[in-house]
């Protein structure tokens, strides 16, 4: 399987803080990529063919001919060539805009009454537009970060004019928030800690303040929320074979086999070997 968290050329004149460069990506069917970025969110924008995509508790999810599907930074994501496809796969890190603040609160109220469905949300023709604008400059063998800048800052502005508020809203689901900041900074950095004072501290915020927050921003408290991904990332890894049980204990710190099962089986239902082979079809269903 390859792993996309490669060094990309860098421009000697000028980089940014983050890869922006797409790449341009053929698959023959049943051939697998892997993308795990702690820093930076990713689009996969499908030109032709079809994949199937792995992430959290979300297993098999489909994206289609010209369908997008946005990679929020800080998860693991496996995806599989169901025919022989053909891809973009381009950085994103939102731009500040100065409607940002006021179109992010909206959003996140809007979040509430959205249904995330985990799957490809079609392109429209401005976006596809865009995508192939940057097919071709890849062909040309153009390298410019201030180029491909530009396309990320024109395509926020394309889902705010050709997108209604609940398709932006099942786009950036999983990162949205009153305070795309601060979302930013517990996305990029809960990976680091162990608990929820840890990670306030890290960030340089008093426990009320973040707790305040961070309610504000994910609507639970930042235990639960700690929880539920190490619960998620538990369960990634127990849907992978490839990955020994010894290895995801070392990973997650259970001192004991014991100690694993009973994890295992309150948040997840069953033992690990359980979750692993015999619950993998009802997983696979949600």
């Amino acid at each position: 399987m390859q792993n996309l968290n490669q060094t990309l050329e860098i421009c000697p004149f000028y980089s940014p803080e983050y890869k922006v460069i797409p790449q341009y990506l053929e698959m023959e069917a049943g051939a697998s990529l892997e993308l795990h970025s702690k820093t930076t969110n990713h689009f996969i924008f499908i030109l032709t063919g079809g994949i199937v995509i792995d992430f959290n508790q979300y297993i098999n999810r489909p994206i289609s001919e010209n369908e997008m599907f946005f990679l929020p930074k800080n998860n693991k994501f496996k995806w599989r060539a169901i025919t022989g496809t053909t891809l973009i796969l381009m950085a994103y890190n939102a731009t500040v805009f100065p409607c940002s603040g006021v179109k992010n609160k909206i959003l996140f109220k809007r979040k509430n009454t959205v249904k995330f469905i985990c799957q490809g949300i079609p392109m429209r023709q401005e976006i596809k537009t865009l995508v192939h604008q940057m097919k071709n400059y890849i062909d040309a063998g153009i390298n410019c970060h201030h180029l491909y800048l530009l396309k990320c800052k024109e395509m926020q502005l394309v889902f705010k004019h050709f997108y209604t508020q609940e398709e932006i809203a099942q786009i950036f689901y999983m990162s949205l928030g009153n305070s795309p900041l601060f979302v930013e900074k517990i996305l990029g950095n809960y990976s680091k800690v162990k608990t929820s004072k840890e990670l306030a501290h890290l960030l340089g915020y008093s426990m009320r303040q973040f707790e305040k927050l961070f309610k504000e921003n994910f609507d639970e408290t930042p235990y639960k929320w700690m929880q539920d991904r190490k619960v998620k990332q538990i369960l990634q890894k127990l849907m992978d074979p490839d990955i020994p049980l010894k290895q995801i204990m070392y990973d997650f710190k259970f001192a004991t086999s014991s100690h694993f099962n009973f994890y295992c089986k309150k948040h997840l239902g069953g033992t690990p070997i359980q979750v692993r082979n015999g619950k993998k079809d009802n997983l696979t269903s949600k």
